[in-house]
């Protein structure tokens, strides 16, 4: 790791993780601009983070690797002089894209090491800090697919509802410590996301030879007849006119700066749909779920799958 020199500053010290493309990248961008701001990007690659603003500090960091976190931790806090005050938890994963019943057990595991225990580790490295000074923001980066769950997304959707649920409680132990825990639940912001979740599986089937073969769901799949609704599913945020993940980014700036944050930012294309279909009863939400991605093909199409 790049040796970082201690001095006075009084900046305030925002720690992101996740910053080798996407959200992290822009967030880290976005705060650097500003002036007030003294900016950490880690990455698990940290040559991925080589072409950030030169004003960007880096620093290599696995969310998955506990002594990858404290090293990471401990390079950041000897040159701020133990100060971080804002931690933001971006680092994530989606590779469990397709039908729950047939997702390989370790794609979940892989989910939830980064998407929630990744980010549990790392609060619990970095929330002593904030504690000893009294104060500090976590912002955790949810989803909107843990208010409306989707269907052939269950291990992304499950692993966000748990940081959605561990927020909850964070807010409530740190409250005492006058530090603000926020959930950022973004809707459809431009990404790379469905390139990132295409053929994911750890242990793959070989996939047909079929022409119209879309290489997400393996040859024996129960659901293989329906597999442009998984690539549909894999998309789904990226149609449209998905939001720039530079706005993305200055709407959570602009949130976590005042003195006392709201616990949740739904912010993104979709999102306030989604925020709203919370309230509806859970037979009308699973009707519109259902419309959108045409759940009624599975039953009436399974005459053309001949694994069944």
């Amino acid at each position: 790791m790049a040796h970082l020199a201690a001095f006075n500053d009084e900046r305030k010290v925002v720690v992101i993780t996740g910053c080798s493309s996407g959200l992290g990248r822009s967030m880290a961008i976005e705060f650097d601009a500003q002036k007030q701001y003294r900016v950490f990007a880690t990455a698990r690659n940290i040559e991925s983070l080589r072409d950030l603003p030169v004003g960007i500090q880096r620093v290599q960091l696995d969310v998955t690797d506990v002594e990858s976190i404290k090293a990471a931790i401990k390079e950041i806090t000897q040159s701020t002089h133990d100060r971080i005050d804002i931690l933001i938890n971006n680092a994530g994963v989606n590779s469990a894209v397709g039908p729950l019943v047939e997702t390989p057990i370790e794609n979940i595991r892989k989910t939830f090491e980064a998407n929630f225990f990744g980010l549990i580790s790392v609060t619990q490295a970095a929330a002593p800090y904030m504690i000893r000074h009294r104060s500090g923001v976590i912002v955790n980066i949810g989803s909107v697919a843990a208010i409306a769950c989707m269907p052939f997304g269950g291990p992304y959707s499950a692993s966000k509802s748990a940081v959605h649920a561990a927020s909850d409680t964070l807010r409530l132990e740190l409250a005492p410590f006058n530090i603000h825990v926020v959930v950022v639940a973004p809707g459809a912001i431009k990404s790379s996301i469905s390139d990132n979740t295409r053929k994911t599986r750890s242990t793959p089937t070989p996939n047909s030879a079929d022409e119209g073969d879309l290489g997400y769901l393996p040859a024996d799949s129960l659901y293989k007849h329906v597999e442009d609704l998984v690539k549909f599913r894999a998309e789904f945020s990226q149609q449209g006119e998905p939001t720039p993940s530079e706005t993305f980014a200055k709407n959570v700036r602009k949130w976590v700066a005042v003195s006392r944050p709201g616990a949740y930012l739904f912010t993104g294309k979709k999102s306030l749909g989604v925020w709203i279909s919370y309230y509806l009863p859970t037979r009308v939400k699973d009707w519109v779920i259902g419309r959108i991605f045409q759940i009624h093909r599975i039953g009436s199409n399974a005459h053309k799958n001949k694994n069944i």
